[in-house]
């Protein structure tokens, strides 16, 4: 293990935790993170890490059609990149290097939170607050770093009408039974798809089976669990691939006890978009995500997506499965 350690970084007790868990890691350190995270790395980074300072907290706004309707919504950041490997993925346009980033100062993140939601409500808005936490990493899969939901859970449950959202692909949840606690303000919202697809474009993630055992645990001890079909991928014959998955989904999932259900397909800004294609084309043979991302239409307001007539097919079949439950993320 290598650790890039950010010099400001060094005294909280998160890093202090993940250091003593790897006493034996090369521990390198640097004037701020983006010494190392902004540059382009040629060795492999699987086992390597950054721990820094968030010196400019990362609460924003989401943008329109993103997520729950009818609600204040905003992305909150505590990592960057991700343990898995999706050839689809914005983070590969977004950043140039695989590290993955933890930063240690979520008290300071968590006085920003609590900063927002009480302006809101002393405000007078008294309607729902969304928080979601895993746009830029996948918070699940790296909980046995980061400890994040051991913080942040309880952290969210002394506000009323709020609700956290944490999305992943991992089936490991043994650390959110730990807590042993039914959290009313967080939910725990799976990303689905047929395990053809897994396999193909979502490289190191849980399998189907996996994630579905998760949920129905999950499930068993109350949880507050979301269905996040995205992104939907529109591959030869994904008429009949994404009619049996949701047939044998809805034989396995207890559909009425979940908490919501979510619909997307691949957009990008174009200049994501070419970097993805890039650095998909330079993977080895064998990898489908470079003639996917080729595929797509660019709009006229400059955003590519998966074409119109396939997002309403989509959108045709999911709701023939869950009805006007289905909330469609995309424009």
């Amino acid at each position: 293990m290598l650790i890039y350690l950010e010099q400001e970084a060094k005294e909280y007790p998160l890093t202090k935790e993940i250091l003593s868990r790897f006493s034996d890691a090369d521990v390198v350190e640097t004037w701020h993170y983006k010494n190392v995270f902004d540059k382009k790395i040629g060795y492999p980074t699987e086992k390597c890490l950054i721990l820094a300072k968030s010196d400019r907290l990362k609460l924003f706004s989401v943008p329109e059609n993103y997520g729950y309707p009818d609600c204040k919504a905003f992305f909150f950041v505590t990592q960057l990149n991700c343990v898995f490997d999706c050839a689809y993925c914005y983070l590969k346009g977004a950043f140039k290097n695989d590290f993955p980033v933890i930063f240690v100062n979520y008290s300071d993140i968590q006085l920003e939170l609590r900063t927002k939601i009480l302006e809101l409500r002393h405000g007078w808005y008294k309607g729902k607050i969304v928080l979601y936490a895993s746009n830029y990493s996948d918070l699940v899969g790296m909980e046995s770093l980061s400890w994040f939901h051991q913080s942040f859970i309880p952290f969210f449950e002394q506000f009323d009408n709020v609700l956290m959202e944490t999305r992943t692909k991992s089936g490991n949840i043994q650390s959110l039974l730990d807590l042993d606690i039914i959290p009313q303000n967080t939910e725990i919202a799976f990303s689905l798809n047929p395990q053809a697809i897994i396999e193909s474009y979502e490289h190191w993630s849980s399998s189907l089976k996996s994630r579905i055992s998760a949920i129905k645990t999950l499930q068993a001890k109350w949880w507050k669990v979301g269905l996040r079909f995205l992104p939907l991928l529109p591959v030869p014959g994904y008429v009949e691939i994404y009619e049996q998955f949701l047939r044998e989904l809805c034989q396995e999932i207890d559909i009425n006890n979940v908490n919501s259900i979510f619909l997307a397909t691949l957009i990008y800004n174009k200049q994501d978009w070419i970097t993805i294609q890039k650095k998909e084309s330079d993977l080895p043979a064998g990898r489908q995500g470079f003639k996917l991302l080729k595929d797509l239409e660019v709009g006229e307001d400059g955003l590519v997506r998966v074409s119109a007539a396939d997002r309403e097919v989509f959108d045709w079949l999911f709701r023939k499965y869950f009805g006007d439950r289905v909330v469609r993320d995309y424009v």
